[in-house]
């Protein structure tokens, strides 16, 4: 809950691949470690937050319409959007 002054209790809480994975992380890594948030109890801890940083796209991979990055499809083969419904789904941000 917030309290009067819109703040939160607790600042925001959980993992981030980069100081254990650098960019040696995927899909699977990143699936993995939202099972143990839940399965340990930390997401109910308050333990939500999974912050997926770096290395997402190949260096230069862009959508040649657009521009916009791309996942790198070898390390997320079900796009991001699949992944991140993943996390949603076990109650993580």
């Amino acid at each position: 809950a917030w309290d009067t002054w819109g703040l939160h209790p607790t600042p925001p809480m959980g993992w981030a691949n980069w100081n254990g994975y650098g960019c040696d992380y995927n899909d699977s890594t990143i699936r993995s470690i939202a099972d143990a948030l839940v399965s340990t109890g930390l997401r109910d801890a308050g333990y939500r937050t999974i912050i997926i940083q770096e290395c997402i796209t190949k260096k230069g991979h862009r959508d040649p319409v657009t521009g916009v990055p791309q996942p790198d499809k070898d390390k997320f083969p079900f796009g991001m959007k699949n992944l991140v419904d993943y996390l949603h789904e076990k109650g993580l941000l």
